[in-house]
C-alpha cells in the first residue's frame, strides 16, 4: 500500500496501473490518498491511532523533562495532560469527552519502551538543588581555592570526608513466592521502622576513623562501646 500511494503521488503510475501491479483496488488507493476512510500515513492494520507520532513524541519528551525536574506523573496525570492538550488545540480525537482511557494509555506505554512505571525514591529538595551543575562547579572552585590557601594539594591524610546513613532493622520489601490467590505475609519481630545510624569518616589516603554508631536505647551494652567512640 505504501509503495502504491508513493507511485500515485510521484506520478510514476496511474490508478489502473497501480491496481494491475500491486493487486490493490484503485478505489482503496484513492480513498487512502484522500484520507476518506483511512489516514494516508496509516500503514499497519487495526484502528487509527488517536494522536499523531509527532504529538506522542512530544508527550514522551514532556514526561522525561518532568521526571528530570522531579515533577512526576502517574497514569492519571498523563491522561489529564493529553486531555488538556486536546481541549486547548481543539483536536478531534476518538476519546470520550476528550479524555483518553486506559486502553490508550497502555498502548502509548507499549509504543514508547523508553518509559516505564517505577517506584520513585524520596529526594529532598535541598539534595535536588545540590545537583545543579552551577552549584557543583562553585563547590569545586571553592574547594581548590581552600586547598591552595592551606597548602593541602599533596596532603591526602589531611583531607577527610564523612557521611552518615541509616540501616533499617527490617530489610526492605522483596518479592516472594506463595500460593496463588492467597495473601502472603512475612513475620517481623518489630514494627519495621527501627534503624541504626552509622557515621563513617575516611581520609583521601585511605585511612579512616572508627565508625560512630548510634543505637536506639538509653542503656548500652559495654561490648558495643569497646574500641569505639565515647560520644553520647
Amino acid at each position: 500500500m505504501a509503495r502504491a500511494v508513493e507511485d500515485i503521488l510521484n506520478r510514476n503510475r496511474s490508478y489502473q496501473q497501480v491496481e494491475d501491479h500491486y493487486s490493490i483496488p484503485k478505489a482503496v488507493v484513492f480513498n487512502r490518498i484522500k484520507g476518506r476512510k483511512t489516514a494516508i500515513n496509516k500503514l499497519g492494520s487495526g484502528r487509527s491511532q488517536a494522536l499523531s507520532f509527532d504529538i506522542e513524541r512530544d508527550l514522551e519528551n514532556c514526561i522525561r523533562a518532568r521526571a528530570r525536574m522531579g515533577i512526576l506523573c502517574d497514569k492519571e496525570d498523563v491522561k489529564q495532560v493529553v486531555a488538556e492538550y486536546v481541549r486547548v488545540t481543539n483536536l478531534k480525537t476518538q476519546f470520550v469527552k476528550g479524555t483518553p482511557g486506559d486502553d490508550w494509555y497502555y498502548s502509548f506505554m507499549k509504543k514508547h519502551p523508553g518509559l516505564s512505571v517505577k517506584k520513585p525514591e524520596l529526594l529532598q529538595k535541598c539534595r535536588k538543588d545540590s545537583r545543579d551543575p552551577f552549584v557543583v562547579y562553585d563547590f569545586y572552585t571553592d574547594l581548590v581555592q581552600l586547598f591552595g590557601e592551606n597548602t593541602l594539594e599533596n596532603k591526602p591524610a589531611f583531607v577527610f570526608n564523612c557521611d552518615e546513613t541509616g540501616f533499617c532493622h527490617d530489610p526492605t520489601k522483596f518479592k516472594a513466592i506463595g500460593e496463588k490467590g492467597k495473601a502472603l505475609s512475612r513475620i517481623s519481630a518489630g514494627s519495621g521502622r527501627e534503624s541504626t545510624t552509622v557515621l563513617a569518616c575516611i581520609a583521601a589516603d585511605g585511612s579512616y576513623l572508627p565508625p560512630l554508631i548510634v543505637f536506639k536505647g538509653v542503656y548500652l551494652f559495654r561490648s558495643r562501646l569497646d574500641g569505639g567512640a565515647t560520644i553520647f
